[in-house]
């Protein structure tokens, strides 16, 4: 992690050793020759060849066949960076919680696998977002979310959890809903896609409270601050 500028990085990721990837800063956008879609929190997933140019296709997943970087970007969702080992393609995903029960993280990793991977040769890394310390979901939410057949266990708490690494004050609940493990659910749906757990990292970063400032959607709709997108990316290197 470059923690000066707030730009970090997957160790689990940088131990292939032919993968290039960077959870950015919010507000700061990847290479001009990187390609990503025009999110609708969909389970769509293009080729790098569709989304770009820039959002030249509505997609919430990239993947990269060639040489070319992929991205997504985020302001409270889950941003998803997979690498195949097998072919050397890598993926960019953008998981808010409508997209993830919409099936995109299934959908993004069935495309790899159709195009050459196994699931043993997957590795992915889930960068900053909102955490279970600040994410409230009401209970109407939660409810009709547990008919989803792609939910087997969703990780709540009926009890606000403290986090010790905040670096200012988290969501004040106001719904008297449930705290939400968003970041837990995406690691429970790669697992079920085939992903073993060991070749999956979390990034424990909640854009709430412990990331730089303005980089939460949320945050913003309580404090009118402002906010900007995260862009995540991921390329091979040449």
């Amino acid at each position: 992690m470059h923690s000066a500028t707030h730009s970090r990085s997957s160790a689990l990721l940088d131990s292939l050793g032919w993968v290039e990837h960077a959870f950015l800063p919010a507000g700061e956008r990847p290479a001009e020759h990187t390609a990503f879609a025009h999110q609708r929190h969909t389970a769509t997933v293009v080729l790098d060849a569709e989304a770009f140019p820039p959002k030249s296709h509505e997609a919430d997943g990239v993947i990269s066949i060639t040489t070319r970087p992929v991205a997504v970007y985020t302001a409270d969702c889950l941003p998803i960076l997979i690498a195949d080992t097998r072919q050397r393609h890598v993926a960019a995903v953008h998981a808010g919680l409508k997209g993830a029960l919409a099936g995109v993280i299934g959908s993004a990793v069935e495309r790899l696998l159709t195009l050459g991977a196994t699931a043993d040769s997957l590795y992915a890394a889930i960068g900053p977002a909102i955490g279970p310390c600040c994410y409230e979901l009401g209970r109407d939410v939660l409810d009709k979310m547990q008919e989803n057949p792609r939910v087997i266990t969703p990780t709540w708490q009926e009890m606000q959890p403290l986090n010790p690494h905040a670096v200012r004050p988290q969501a004040c609940g106001n719904n008297s809903g449930v705290w939400f493990d968003l970041a837990g659910l995406g690691r429970q749906m790669l697992q079920q896609a085939g992903i073993p757990a060991r070749q999956i990292d979390v990034l424990e970063v909640c854009t709430y409270c412990m990331a730089e400032p303005n980089a939460s959607y949320r945050r913003n709709t309580h404090f009118n601050h402002g906010y900007a997108s995260r862009f995540s990316w991921i390329g091979r290197r040449d």
